[in-house]
């Protein structure tokens, strides 16, 4: 015989009966024992260093905009906490803050921060310069451009932590100033784009977002409040690139749009560059509200 059974404890008594008699009764206590809850799939943790320098030490460098990039970038992500990500956690570091021992230091976190299944972003918007027949590097509030290797930050530190990033790793990268103050002959565009495709090698794995390419300037607007390759990210993440209105923005649609959207802003004048490591397929970086 079978019983159905809807409590999920229930007691089951047996009873013979014959015609001599009926029998005691034996129980038999049934608990169903429940199938464990899926398991509910947890979301990565972004994490976010966004650095910026406008004012710097020598106010023969200073700029307009970089700083408010790196405020404004970082807060479009942290509007991504309870979003695509479960937490997003950032440190923002301008002008007389990103000097280069902190920016040396933010580095370090960021390298370490996450797990295999998060992500870690790095912004940079500033001056970045090359060294006679060496490396790029990144100009720090405290930095002096006659001096580099002792005062400014190398990009073998800036590869070097982001290849030890355990989860994904995306750096946006703005610093295509130097020509204003420093001359052509130490723009960062030949240096940058040896950086972004050594940090786009297989080995290193990280996807590259550049301002401009070659010895284009990245342009400050200042009707926009931002330089135009910001402008353009921001307005990505936040729903733009979004092209077929599903709620998600992926870095492959990121890329397309911060293309189109930086020529039409500057009129042609800068071309984005993207650097991605062969074999990464298109992963969700932002969700929208539609």
């Amino acid at each position: 015989a079978r019983l159905r059974l809807d409590d999920p404890q229930a007691l089951v008594q047996v009873i013979a009966r014959t015609q001599d008699g009926t029998s005691e009764p034996l129980d038999f206590r049934v608990e169903r024992i429940r199938p464990p809850p899926a398991p509910v799939a947890r979301r990565p943790t972004l994490f976010v260093l966004a650095v910026g320098v406008s004012e710097y030490r020598r106010k023969e460098y200073s700029l307009q905009l970089a700083a408010k990039d790196a405020n404004d970038f970082a807060q479009t992500l942290q509007a991504q906490s309870g979003r695509r990500y479960g937490e997003v956690v950032v440190r923002t570091l301008t002008d007389r803050r990103a000097t280069r021992s902190e920016i040396a230091n933010g580095l370090s976190w960021l390298a370490t921060a996450g797990g295999p299944g998060d992500v870690a972003m790095l912004f940079l918007s500033g001056h970045g310069l090359n060294e006679p027949g060496g490396q790029w590097y990144f100009l720090p509030h405290d930095g002096d451009a006659e001096r580099l290797r002792s005062t400014a930050l190398p990009e073998s530190a800036i590869r070097d932590a982001l290849a030890r990033v355990r989860g994904k790793a995306i750096l946006f990268v703005d610093t295509c100033f130097a020509g204003k103050v420093l001359g052509d002959s130490r723009l960062a565009g030949r240096e940058l784009s040896r950086l972004a495709n050594e940090l786009a090698a297989s080995e290193n794995g990280v996807i590259v977002f550049a301002a401009s390419t070659g010895r284009q300037e990245s342009l400050e607007i200042d009707s926009l409040g931002n330089g135009a390759f910001t402008r353009a990210l921001i307005t990505g993440l936040t729903g733009a690139a979004d092209f077929s209105k599903r709620g998600r923005v992926t870095y492959k649609q990121l890329d397309a749009f911060v293309s189109e959207e930086v020529s039409r802003l500057t009129n042609g004048r800068q071309t984005p560059v993207t650097n991605v490591p062969v074999g990464i397929p298109d992963f969700e970086i932002a969700q929208v509200v539609l």
